[in-house]
């Protein structure tokens, strides 16, 4: 069996006890607590026995609870309190030498792991999304606006229609009242709160839109609230996390994009270019008629 955290509890949730599924809903709300405590401490703070939690972790298909804890840490890479990530990242680094090739080994192992669990099959399949959709909705709450963001300009520039879902929740309805059935909607969730995600999820759902949810953190509500759920973490417990593997996963759509429809994108960037060069020169014009006028 694999170490996919939510594989394991789709395989062995029916076989947990009361208990032990309060257990598992405590670990999915407080996993920097699964990582970092004993077996005796986790049990205390979940409100359950230590035979509990090794019950539950046997019954998950874990040999040991070191293997447990390193499941949920991969999942939940980005759980913790900016502080106590901080700390750790403190004790472990004590030059800016150390910090360049620290900060540089959390990424690559990201993307490492990053490459691991993205199939080709699956890059594929957003970027024909992309191309097929009438229009693409994008939104990403916290840090998750940067790659969010990123992909709607970017898309733009291919002649897609890619919209960007506003940060304010009173106008976010005049903007998806068109959304249908031939649309897509892109949620990037990097944020400790996810009360923004259900509106959007359960309107996609009335409306049959196709959505990919991207998020740091495993939760069987997500997965089951998507057309295509993804984990994609943005580091590590010991390290402060950074967007930089959100970004990358962002920049990966893009490039599957121009290579899969090359010839589509090529046109469109051509033209895109010349449209900047005759904005560029008309602009030039009407500077040098303005300093004219003030002169």
């Amino acid at each position: 069996m694999g170490t996919d955290w939510l594989e394991r509890l789709q395989a062995g949730e029916s076989e947990l006890s009361r208990t032990e599924r309060d257990l598992v809903s405590y670990i999915n709300n407080h996993p920097e607590f699964a990582v970092s405590l004993t077996q005796l401490k986790l049990a205390e703070a979940a409100g359950v026995s230590k035979p509990v939690v090794i019950s539950c972790f046997r019954k998950l298909g874990f040999d040991d609870y070191r293997s447990f804890q390193n499941s949920v840490e991969q999942f939940f890479s980005t759980q913790i309190d900016a502080l106590r990530a901080s700390e750790r990242m403190q004790d472990r680094v004590h030059s800016v030498e150390e910090l360049i090739h620290e900060a540089a080994a959390v990424d690559i192992r990201s993307l490492q792991r990053l490459e691991r669990s993205i199939s080709a099959q699956t890059l594929n399949d957003l970027a024909s999304r992309c191309f097929s959709a009438r229009t693409l909705y994008f939104f990403g709450e916290g840090t998750g606006y940067y790659p969010a963001h990123y992909l709607a300009q970017r898309l733009r520039r291919y002649g897609r229609q890619a919209l960007m879902v506003t940060q304010d929740p009173s106008h976010r309805p005049d903007l998806l009242h068109p959304m249908g059935s031939d649309d897509a909607l892109f949620l990037f969730h990097y944020s400790d709160n996810d009360a923004w995600l259900w509106p959007l999820l359960d309107l996609a759902r009335k409306r049959s839109v196709w959505t990919l949810l991207v998020s740091a953190t495993i939760h069987p509500d997500y997965v089951a609230g998507a057309s295509c759920f993804l984990h994609v973490p943005r580091g590590e417990f010991q390290f402060k996390n950074s967007i930089a593997v959100p970004m990358h996963f962002a920049n990966l759509i893009l490039l599957a994009c121009e290579l899969i429809y090359r010839n589509e994108v090529k046109e469109q960037l051509t033209a895109l270019e010349s449209t900047r060069g005759a904005w560029n020169r008309a602009s030039g014009k009407n500077i040098r008629k303005q300093g004219g006028k003030d002169a």
